[in-house]
């Protein structure tokens, strides 16, 4: 029971100190398109994606075909390396990547685009901050319920008005869809090991000096740790050495700028810490088994 005459100058009533862990939530896109060919593979990002279909047709496949169907949306965790397809579809293309498709801008481009049988898709990539981003890859289906299907829509009005401005109501649509499908599948994701606040203090500095040049010195200096003991936390809990996961970093903000950005790849290059688009050119395609200029003209878009 609490019996009081005054109230405190922050307006809790109560003395208890509280604390909340963070949500990074990030988008990075949010786009509706038609699909009349959509062949890839093994399409493995450093995100998550949220897939939903209007119509039947699709299909996505990690060790078992996963068709997409128009009362539930998806969500696929990073780094799953998983492949898209169209039922009973016939090419001849080759290709690991092939795509004909474009985006949908208004309803009745919508209504010609279904009549002519194409694949009406939905996707919105995201991360979530280190804690939700390093789980174990798979996907996951959720029953689209009244309350999803109204965020949805809401969404989806927006991009059909061909806008790329999203206020503060559809915005905060599309982060209820997200995070409400977060929460659907909470009990079903694997999280490896918690990160410590001192070790997400850490990978925050990096993240926002990633063009800068870090060393072990470096971050050992800013956070009073020695080189040594700097080296040994961040691997025991993140599973990488610091130098390890830089360059995971600065490969995963590449890919994000080769498809979310305009910039060239020498500014991106520049950008991500890289010494120079040789650098660059030369990191990605070990790490990605593809170039930056080819990877960001076929790939990870959808």
């Amino acid at each position: 029971m609490l019996i009081t005459d005054k109230i405190s100058d922050n307006g809790d009533p109560s003395t208890d100190i509280q604390k909340f862990e963070s949500l990074k939530l990030k988008v990075y896109c949010s786009r509706y398109w038609w699909f009349e060919i959509w062949k890839g593979h093994r399409m493995s990002f450093p995100y998550w994606r949220l897939y939903w279909n209007k119509n039947e047709g699709a299909y996505i496949h990690l060790k078992k075909r996963i068709n997409l169907l128009p009362d539930h949306i998806y969500l696929i965790a990073p780094h799953t390396p998983y492949s898209t397809g169209i039922i009973n579809q016939n090419h001849t293309v080759q290709n690991e990547y092939f795509f004909k498709c474009g985006r949908i801008n208004s309803k009745k481009e919508e209504r010609l685009h279904r009549s002519n049988g194409r694949i009406l898709h939905y996707f919105t990539h995201f991360t979530l901050g280190i804690n939700y981003d390093s789980v174990k890859p798979g996907i996951f289906s959720i029953a689209l319920n009244k309350r999803k299907k109204k965020n949805l829509d809401k969404v989806l009005d927006c991009l059909l008005s061909d806008s790329k401005v999203f206020q503060l109501e559809e915005s905060l649509h599309l982060y209820n869809l997200i995070i409400s499908s977060m929460l659907d599948i909470l009990p079903d994701i694997s999280i490896e090991k918690r990160i410590t606040p001192k070790i997400l203090s850490i990978i925050d500095y990096i993240e926002k000096n990633i063009n800068k040049k870090l060393t072990n010195e470096v971050l050992g200096k800013t956070f009073f740790l020695s080189p040594n003991a700097l080296f040994k936390t961040f691997k025991t809990y993140t599973g990488k050495s610091p130098k390890s996961y830089i360059s995971q970093i600065r490969i995963e903000k590449a890919s994000d700028l080769l498809l979310y950005s305009d910039f060239t790849i020498d500014v991106i290059a520049d950008k991500c810490g890289f010494s120079d688009r040789h650098h660059l050119t030369k990191a990605f395609s070990k790490a990605k088994q593809i170039s930056p200029a080819i990877f960001r003209k076929n790939v990870g878009y959808f």
